[in-house]
């Protein structure tokens, strides 16, 4: 499994757009959001705050772009085109019979949630080095950011979350994609599943938190961490989140050991 993982991933980097607007684009346009804001801010106001930022605990916050609806759009395409391409380049046919199946859906799986993995970092250290850039442009220098080791199992929840709540986000796009065998059919539900979850919310308000989707799965557990959110609130998101990864993980393996691929 070892030299297929290194083939695959030698394979994506081998096509640098997939590779920044599949899985790098999310974080850096979020640091790029936070520096207009604060910019904003600053021009509106003239002002800026002075209170030191814990530069652990502002990257653990910055770890929620991971339920953004637009994000999950981009990341749709990511992840979806990974396993697309074998059925647009009929490239299933020449690795099926050297593998099995469930080796390599395996595989591709284990690359997308590694390349996610380098994107959350890129966001980490982005978002540091942002408020430490901040800092210095206020005048403060560096005693305008602090870093609270107390701050470190917060950033490594708040990461974790992130990385599942995206896990289940690769999962249903592989599901899509097994199914209907293109990428836009997997982009365009999942990317619906996130705008609807997103409008259920807005309407609803807290009735909508009893509904076992994965976005409120893993608001749930966001809120816990970082709001004070009861046990019981938390660990019910943790169960819709790895329910949803379970369920689409054996769909994705059954509909895939079952297939036809004589001609991909």
């Amino acid at each position: 499994m070892r030299g297929l993982l290194s083939g695959e991933w030698l394979k994506l980097m081998r096509q640098p757009s997939l590779l920044f607007w599949g899985f790098l684009s999310v974080p850096l346009l979020s640091i790029l959001f936070k520096l207009l804001m604060e910019g904003l801010v600053l021009m509106r106001t003239g002002r800026h705050d002075d209170a030191p930022v814990d530069l652990l605990l502002s990257a653990a916050h910055a770890m929620g772009l991971s339920g953004n609806s637009m994000g999950h759009l981009l990341y749709a395409f990511g992840t979806a085109s990974v396993l697309s391409l074998e059925y647009r380049f009929a490239t299933w046919r020449l690795l099926v019979p050297r593998h099995a199946r469930g080796r390599l859906l395996a595989v591709k799986f284990i690359l997308c949630l590694g390349a996610i993995s380098a994107g959350l970092v890129v966001a980490v250290l982005g978002d540091m080095v942002l408020n430490a850039m901040l800092s210095i442009a206020n005048g403060m220098g560096l005693a305008g950011v602090i870093v609270r080791l107390a701050s470190l199992p917060l950033l490594a929840a708040a990461f974790a979350i992130a990385l599942l709540e995206l896990a289940v986000l690769t999962a249903l796009a592989f599901v899509l994609v097994v199914a209907t065998r293109s990428l836009m059919g997997a982009v365009i539900p999942t990317f619906l599943l996130a705008i609807g979850s997103s409008l259920l919310q807005v309407y609803l308000g807290s009735d909508s938190d009893g509904i076992p989707l994965p976005a409120y799965g893993a608001q749930a557990l966001r809120d816990w961490l970082f709001s004070q959110a009861s046990v019981e609130a938390g660990l019910l998101g943790l169960a819709m989140l790895a329910g949803w990864l379970a369920v689409l993980g054996t769909l994705m393996l059954v509909a895939f050991s079952r297939q036809q691929l004589s001609s991909e």
